[in-house]
């Protein structure tokens, strides 16, 4: 709250997956500490669009077998399933509405076009910006005809899609743009960043704002703020 600028309309959430293959941060992930913020900031929020989708059985074998692929690239931990179930039930209780990606069956072929063992993951990071920020979109369109809404949508995934300010030749998988100029500048980057996770990653520490990563933290105020630019925040949460 004292970070997103009021008139806000769409912010965007971005983490540092979680990976298995790095030092994990059990209980105090990026997802741990949003769904543990929510009830403080869920009365202005209406939408919450998540990185995530179910399978969908229709598509048969291929959804199957994209989805396997995916998840063993990726190398989430178990825990991250239920902590996305737990973000979902949170937002409900909270009289949020909670949005899944819809993949169609020509989205799980491109997956598993290409190598036989690895998915393709180009055409996963195109179809995951295109699904986040269609929902988002439909979202703002759906609330604003209502004659009166709470004020924010919020989009959860990430920090690549979330990116305003995105690096040469990863801009087209951001979605900030888009909603950026939907919503008439109105568009808020905030990516929540576990020390634990950015301390094991290359581009983290390369990032101006890992020295925050390695300071020693104020137990009083264990929450750190980077701002980036204008409407761009990164926030460097505590140890645990």
């Amino acid at each position: 709250l004292a970070t997103i600028p009021a008139d806000a309309r769409v912010v965007g959430f971005g983490e540092l997956h979680e990976r298995t293959d790095r030092p994990l941060a059990p209980g105090s992930s990026a997802l741990v500490a949003l769904t543990q913020a929510l009830p403080a900031i869920g009365d202005r929020i209406s939408d919450l669009v998540v990185e995530t989708w179910i399978v969908d059985p229709a598509c048969g074998a291929a959804a199957v077998q994209a989805t396997a692929k995916l998840e063993a690239a990726v190398r989430r931990p178990e825990s991250t399933k239920p902590e996305v179930a737990s973000l979902a039930d949170v937002a409900r209780a909270a009289g949020i509405q909670p949005h899944a990606m819809t993949l169609r069956c020509d989205d799980y072929a491109a997956i598993n076009a290409g190598d036989r063992a690895a998915p393709n993951v180009e055409a996963m990071l195109t179809l995951t910006t295109r699904e986040l920020s269609r929902i988002a979109l439909s979202a703002v369109h759906h609330r604003d005809l209502a004659p009166a809404h709470r004020p924010w949508i919020a989009v959860y995934g990430g920090a690549l899609h979330n990116d305003r300010f995105p690096e040469p030749g990863v801009d087209e998988w951001s979605y900030a743009a888009e909603l950026d100029r939907a919503t008439g500048g109105h568009y808020v980057e905030v990516d929540l960043v576990a020390p634990a996770i950015a301390a094991a990653d290359p581009a983290s520490q390369r990032a101006p704002w890992f020295p925050l990563v390695r300071a020693p933290a104020d137990p009083a105020r264990p929450v750190r703020v980077w701002q980036r630019g204008a409407r761009s925040f990164v926030v460097i949460l505590g140890a645990s």
